[in-house]
């Protein structure tokens, strides 16, 4: 014979088993919407790391290019103050080999070639013969000579002011006309072609 406490104890295992399927019919429930919202973080992160990874390399190429122009341009710099040194030094040296070449007795011969040019580019006129004061001193009889070869042309000899090493420049009076052939002229004329030298030695 069935009890009440039997029937309660039936009844409190029904209801117990019924609880126990609900919970568990609710934690599965909670448990998938759960996992679903991990999968959605998860792949919100990894976005987020995808994106993040995505500014690093950016911003760091643009400050890697920066670093590589600016080392480029320091280069440049470097080139180019080495450059205009190697002129500048070369010239100087040139300068100097030309400076004891006009002490040497073959420079007269020079000299009067080039005094003969430029003679011969001028046409019947007035014009100075500008020459250095060592020059004048030593080579004044000769100078003499060949301006005399030029009839109706008169010419003025003048000391320069400024040591162009040697060589000679003819200038017209009302100072419309000049030919420097003096050897500083043909140095400064040669700058270029020396640039260009340094420049392929440093390429």
């Amino acid at each position: 014979m069935t009890t009440i406490e039997d029937k309660i104890s039936l009844f409190s295992k029904i209801i117990y088993d019924k609880v126990n399927e609900e919970k568990k019919e609710k934690l599965d429930i909670l448990n998938s919407e759960i996992e679903k919202k991990l999968d959605v973080e998860e792949e919100r992160i990894k976005d987020l790391r995808r994106n993040l990874k995505i500014e690093v390399t950016k911003k760091s190429n643009i400050k890697a290019n920066g670093i590589i122009a600016k080392e480029r341009l320091n280069k440049q710099r470097e080139i180019l103050f080495l450059k205009d040194k190697l002129i500048y030094d070369t010239l100087e040296n040139v300068r100097e080999k030309l400076v004891q070449f006009a002490r040497l007795p073959e420079y007269k011969l020079y000299f009067l070639s080039t005094l003969k040019e430029a003679l011969m580019e001028i046409d019947k006129g007035n014009y100075y013969i500008v020459v250095l004061k060592s020059d004048n001193e030593k080579f004044h009889n000769e100078i003499e000579v060949v301006l005399n070869e030029y009839h109706n042309t008169k010419f003025e000899i003048v000391i320069s002011d400024v040591d162009f090493i040697g060589g000679v420049v003819v200038k017209d009076f009302e100072g419309k006309f000049k030919i420097d052939n003096s050897i500083e002229s043909k140095l400064q004329g040669s700058k270029d072609l020396i640039g260009v030298r340094v420049m392929e030695m440093l390429a």
